[in-house]
C-alpha cells in the first residue's frame, strides 16, 4: 500500500512538470521561388467547422495520425479531436441533424488534479482482441469503451517518469509478429534522460509493457510524428522517422530484437524534417514515404529496389510550416488516392503518372497540425479533417471537415 501511495505521489509531481512537452518546437522563415496555381476548392464543401477560441494555451488543436475509426466498436467510425485543453473529444456524425456531435470527452489520468495535453492519439486494436481502443500520449494511456463510457484500462508512464516527452503515437505491427504494437515518438525532454526517439509498447494480458526502442547513439533527437508501412516492399512493415536533419527507415531484426536504421536522405539543408507518413500516394499499390517539414515543404520518397529515390519535392512560397499536416487517401471518390498537405491553406494533390498536380485548394489557415483523411460520416466516402495549432492575431483556432460534393 505504501509503495502504491508513493508511486501516485511521484506520478503527480512529474505529471505537472510534463505539461507542454508537445509544444516545444520552433521554426525559421525561409524564402522560396516556386509559384502555385490557386485553383480553389473545386468540388469540396465545408461539412463542419468549429472555432475554439484564440488562446494558444487552451484552444490550439493537435494531431493524431489515426484519429478516424471505430473506437466504440459499434460498426461506425468516430472522429477524435485533441488540443491544449486536456481533452480528447469523441465526435460522431448525426445523420438527422447533419452535423458532428460531441458524445464523449476523455481526460488524462488523475484529472482534474493533473491537466496535461494529448499531443497525439490514435484509434486501433492495441490489445489484439479484435476490438479497437484509443491510445493517448498522456502517460502512454489506453482508453477502452465499455458499458456506455470510456475507461482507462492501461498506462505506462515510463517516458514521463524518465524526463522524456512524447509528441505522437501510432498503432501498427512494427515487429511483424501479426500483432499490433503502440509506437510512441518523442525523445529527451531534459538532459540525461534515457528516453529514446522511438519507444515501443505491447499489451501483455492486463498491462502495457515497454518492449523495444530506437535510440540514436550519435545525438539526442526528438521525433514529432512517425509513420509505419511496408516502404521497401519486402512484405514487412518499417517505421519511418525524421529529426535533426535526419530521415531513418527502421527495420526490425527479430533475431537480435532491435531496429536496424537506414538513413535515406542527406541533403535537407536548413529545412528541418518534422513528420512522416507511409501510404500509397501514386496508386501502384505500394507505400511511399511522405516527409513533412517545419517549412512549407513536402518530399515523397519511393523505393527503387536498392534505395529510396525522391519522387516529388515541393515548396510553397509564403506558406506556413507543414509540421504534421499531411495525409493520403481517396478524397474525391474517384478510386485513386490524393495527397492532402496543410501549408496554411490545404492543398489536394494527385499523381498523374509523371508528377503530383493540384486538384483543389481548401480555405484553411495557420500551422496545420491536423490533416487526416477518413470516413467520418460513415457513408463509405472519405472526408478531410483539418485543424491548426498556431494562428495569427485576430484568428481563432479552428477544426474543419471538408467533403467532396458537399453542398453548403
Amino acid at each position: 500500500m505504501k509503495k502504491l501511495v508513493l508511486s501516485i505521489m511521484i506520478f503527480f509531481v512529474l505529471s505537472i512538470s510534463s505539461i507542454g512537452f508537445t509544444n516545444a518546437f520552433s521554426y525559421s522563415n525561409y524564402s522560396f521561388t516556386e509559384e502555385s496555381n490557386h485553383i480553389g476548392s473545386n468540388g469540396y464543401g465545408l461539412q463542419w467547422k468549429r472555432e475554439y477560441g484564440s488562446s494558444p494555451w487552451t484552444d490550439a488543436r493537435y494531431q493524431g495520425p489515426q484519429p478516424i475509426g471505430d473506437c466504440d466498436n459499434d460498426g461506425k467510425n468516430e472522429l477524435l479531436i485533441s488540443g491544449r485543453d486536456s481533452a480528447i473529444r469523441v465526435m460522431e456524425w448525426d445523420e438527422n441533424q447533419q452535423t458532428y456531435l460531441e458524445t464523449h470527452v476523455l481526460r488524462p489520468p488523475l484529472y482534474p488534479l493533473i491537466r496535461v495535453d494529448a499531443g497525439g492519439m490514435a484509434i486501433g486494436d492495441i490489445t489484439n482482441d479484435g476490438n479497437n481502443e484509443i491510445a493517448a500520449t498522456w502517460y502512454t494511456t489506453i482508453h477502452k469503451y465499455v458499458g456506455s463510457r470510456y475507461w482507462i484500462i492501461g498506462l505506462n508512464p515510463y517516458i514521463f517518469f524518465n524526463k522524456g516527452g512524447s509528441a505522437d503515437c501510432l498503432i501498427g505491427d512494427c515487429d511483424n509478429d501479426g500483432k499490433n504494437e503502440l509506437i510512441l515518438s518523442g525523445g529527451q525532454y531534459r538532459r540525461n534522460s534515457p528516453v529514446a526517439e522511438i519507444t515501443i509498447f505491447e499489451w501483455e494480458g492486463f498491462h502495457l509493457k515497454r518492449v523495444a526502442e530506437y535510440n540514436d547513439p550519435d545525438e539526442d533527437g526528438y521525433v514529432y510524428m512517425s509513420g509505419i508501412g511496408d516502404v521497401d516492399y519486402d512484405g514487412e512493415n518499417e517505421i519511418v522517422c525524421a529529426y535533426e536533419n535526419k530521415v531513418f527507415v527502421l527495420d526490425w531484426n527479430s533475431e537480435n530484437n532491435e531496429f536496424i536504421p537506414t538513413r535515406i536522405y542527406f541533403e535537407l539543408g536548413h529545412d528541418s524534417p518534422f513528420g512522416a507518413v507511409c501510404k500509397d500516394c501514386d496508386n501502384d499499390g505500394k507505400a511511399e514515404i511522405l516527409l513533412s517539414y517545419y517549412d512549407p515543404r513536402i518530399s515523397i520518397f519511393k523505393w527503387n529496389g536498392n534505395d529510396y529515390d525522391i519522387q516529388f519535392d515541393r515548396k510553397w512560397p509564403n506558406g506556413e510550416p507543414v509540421i504534421e499536416g499531411i495525409d493520403v487517401g481517396d478524397t474525391d471518390n474517384d478510386g485513386l488516392n490524393e495527397v492532402a498537405v496543410g501549408v496554411g491553406e490545404t492543398y489536394i494533390l494527385q499523381w498523374n503518372g509523371t508528377t503530383y498536380v493540384e486538384e483543389a485548394v481548401l480555405p484553411t489557415f495557420g500551422w496545420m497540425a491536423v490533416v487526416c483523411i477518413g470516413d467520418c460520416d460513415n457513408d463509405g466516402k472519405n472526408e478531410i479533417n483539418a485543424g491548426n495549432v498556431v494562428i495569427d492575431s485576430g484568428q481563432e483556432f479552428t477544426e474543419w471537415v471538408f467533403k467532396y460534393g458537399w453542398n453548403n
